[in-house]
């Protein structure tokens, strides 16, 4: 399995506009942050974690051309907005994209997007060829390929982190319920928000994500969905070993 991460930064990302902080006029490539996404490849498949709002850029950054799947977190902006881009994928390879979330996520994306379900406009390819999957909390297939999701709270929300073999992918969290956690047992490789240093009411902070890495014990844990709070050289040297800050390109590998 290949993970990419394509985007580690918040709904604002980072540089934010009009900051001149010290992580928005950093130099580091590692402090410009897009919105948060990550690329998955496994057994033949290439499957998108959310369309973030900077989509096509992160497609052509990474050199992707293809997608077989999209998982869905949730339904909010910097999640959702990049997926008219896929008409590019579909016109590529003259296919349409399986599209996977909880039925709120689903039913917000029908709205939102739904100019792409116009049979006139399907014709002339003008919109994104897209298929709705409804999930609950249960595990599925992506043609042969297991994916568990995880059920987690946004603040009042409850979204959607994944869990593919040894992988799993959890951002906006702010609460992960007992029933859930054991599904987070024995990863390789955690991906886990870390929105600031200070607390926030619908996300982990630094330190209650190092907690929970720490409780859950992966081989490794990345932080993503960081605000320009977390200047990557500084956060990053005081965290420990086994857990690092992610950033944009960050490419993972697991056998």
């Amino acid at each position: 399995m290949k993970i990419i991460i394509l985007g580690s930064g918040t709904s604002q990302g980072v540089p934010k506009i009009g900051c001149y902080c010290e992580t928005c006029i950093s130099k580091n490539p590692k402090d410009k942050r897009l919105r948060t996404s990550a690329y998955i490849e496994i057994q033949g498949q290439k499957i998108l974690i959310d369309t973030s709002v900077d989509f096509r850029q992160q497609m052509l950054n990474n050199n992707i051309t293809d997608l077989d799947a999209i998982l869905y977190t949730h339904h909010h902006v910097d999640h959702i907005l990049g997926l008219d881009d896929v008409r590019q994928i579909n016109q590529l390879h003259k296919k349409y994209i399986d599209l996977y979330g909880n039925n709120l996520t689903m039913e917000e994306i029908k709205t939102t997007f739904r100019y792409a379900f116009n049979e006139e406009m399907i014709k002339h390819l003008a919109v994104p060829l897209i298929k709705i999957n409804k999930i609950e909390n249960k595990n599925f297939k992506i043609r042969n390929i297991d994916v568990i999701p995880i059920e987690v709270m946004h603040g009042k929300l409850p979204i959607f982190g994944y869990r593919i073999g040894n992988f799993a992918y959890i951002t906006d969290c702010s609460r992960i319920p007992e029933t859930e956690l054991k599904k987070l047992k024995g990863l390789d490789v955690l991906i886990l928000n870390a929105l600031r240093i200070e607390p926030h009411p619908t996300h982990l902070n630094v330190e209650e994500a190092v907690r929970m890495a720490e409780k859950l014990k992966p081989k490794k844990t990345y932080l993503t969905h960081m605000t320009h709070d977390i200047n990557h050289d500084k956060i990053n040297s005081g965290l420990p070993k086994h857990i690092e800050l992610a950033y944009d390109g960050l490419t993972i590998n697991i056998n």
